[in-house]
């Protein structure tokens, strides 16, 4: 006689199920598919096809209340912010940066990405130890994107406060959805920058992504305010960009550098066959997926699995566990880089797409060429620490390694 299934909670303000929040995940696509939250008043969304379905029907689940299911979308988003718009406004928006982010634009600028990556490398390659995540994952896309949009390099004077409001935006207490003082004032802070940054460009433009921005039109009109303010709509466009351009990169490679230590098998396949990097990163969107769980409001009464949602419902959409679905995936738990060919949802699907997804996939395709050689057989050198972050994000704070370092090669051997 079996059982009755225990009954858990979803709660992703939780310390506990941040922990880990796959069982919990399991037991919702196998037993409560439609996840009623009395406690934060939404809906939970688990199976692939149920959270697919949602993902590509915008008419039905709307952003307008904001992908973030704590303050940041009432606190931190504001016009603008592209994840939180509906049609007809978002794919006008949206027309306006997507050039910048095209595959071909995007793939012309690897040389210069493995620079960054080489050098960051360089600084750690002969110490036979390195914190992954503070040394590779979080540095490496903070360059790359900085660059991206034409904010100032690590050498340019203010670059400091600006690394530290990338944190500091972030900051939340655990289970708890309110935007904290220090989170509060790191907002304000670049919105600030940004005002004087976009004033800058518009009266000397450069070649770079912000320059466009201010000068774009949309219509005929200028995208622009001529007075810049909090409210001004590229103000809430430059904090998405700002927000979602570093965090889900140095997500996606921490935990590829994570996963490969904790399955060495797969590790050895990837020494032995170069080829198959590109589907590691894929495998590890869909396993340990950056972007966990997006908010929509429903338009209209929904009914799933018994379950009815009613008009002006919320619901999220758990990507992270949909990616793990065994009626999607065979053995999903696994990590499996010669998985093949598959769809997953780690970016999104549809109009909310993420933008910046090939940019993403090819920083993490490079740090893997020129870190994996350097790590060799690496393990963990300690526990990996969880970055203190929204609750929609799977993000590595501290991955320390060890790895083995080559004898040096001594004057006789030189001879």
């Amino acid at each position: 006689m079996t059982s009755a299934p225990t009954a858990m909670e979803y709660d992703p303000f939780s310390p506990e199920f941040q922990a880990d929040p796959f069982p919990v995940y399991r037991w919702m696509r196998d037993e409560a598919p439609v996840f009623r939250s009395e406690r934060w008043n939404w809906w939970a969304l688990s199976r692939f096809e149920d959270v697919r379905a949602a993902a590509t029907d915008p008419e039905t689940f709307l952003s307008y209340e904001g992908i973030d299911i704590d303050d940041t979308a009432k606190d931190q988003s504001g016009p603008g912010f592209l994840p939180d718009i509906d049609n007809p406004r978002h794919d006008q928006i949206r027309r306006v940066v997507q050039p910048h982010f095209l595959p071909r634009r995007i793939a012309a600028r690897e040389d210069a990405i493995r620079e960054v990556v080489r050098g960051l490398v360089a600084r750690w390659r002969d110490r036979g130890e390195v914190d992954l995540a503070q040394e590779l994952a979080w540095p490496m896309p903070n360059e790359v994107f900085f660059a991206v949009l034409g904010l100032p390099s690590a050498e340019e004077g203010d670059r400091a406060q600006l690394d530290r409001w990338v944190h500091e935006l972030k900051d939340r207490r655990p289970g708890d959805p309110s935007l904290t003082p220090v989170a509060r004032a790191a907002t304000e802070g670049i919105r600030d920058y940004f005002i004087r940054l976009l004033e800058d460009r518009r009266a000397r433009p450069r070649q770079d992504v912000v320059s466009e921005l201010v000068r774009a039109e949309i219509d005929g009109v200028p995208f622009a305010d001529d007075h810049l303010e909090p409210a001004s709509e590229i103000l809430g466009l430059m904090m998405v960009l700002f927000l979602g351009g570093v965090e889900s990169t140095a997500g996606l490679t921490g935990s590829l550098f994570k996963l490969l230590a904790d399955n060495p098998d797969q590790r050895a396949l990837l020494q032995r066959d170069p080829a198959l990097l590109p589907a590691a990163v894929e495998e590890t969107i869909r396993h340990s997926s950056p972007l966990q769980l997006v908010g929509r409001t429903t338009s209209r009464e929904v009914t799933l699995h018994g379950v009815t949602i009613p008009e002006g419902g919320r619901v999220v959409l758990v990507y992270g566990a949909a990616n793990r679905d065994e009626r999607q995936f065979a053995d999903p738990e696994s990590f499996d880089v010669t998985r093949g060919r598959f769809r997953h949802l780690g970016f999104g699907e549809g109009r909310h797409g993420c933008l910046g997804a090939p940019l993403a996939r090819l920083e993490a395709r490079v740090a893997l060429e020129e870190a994996l050689p350097v790590l060799g057989d690496y393990t963990l050198a300690g526990p990996p620490v969880r970055y203190a972050t929204t609750p929609n994000m799977y993000v590595w704070s501290h991955l320390p390694l060890s790895f083995p370092v080559p004898a040096a090669t001594t004057p006789r051997e030189q001879r």
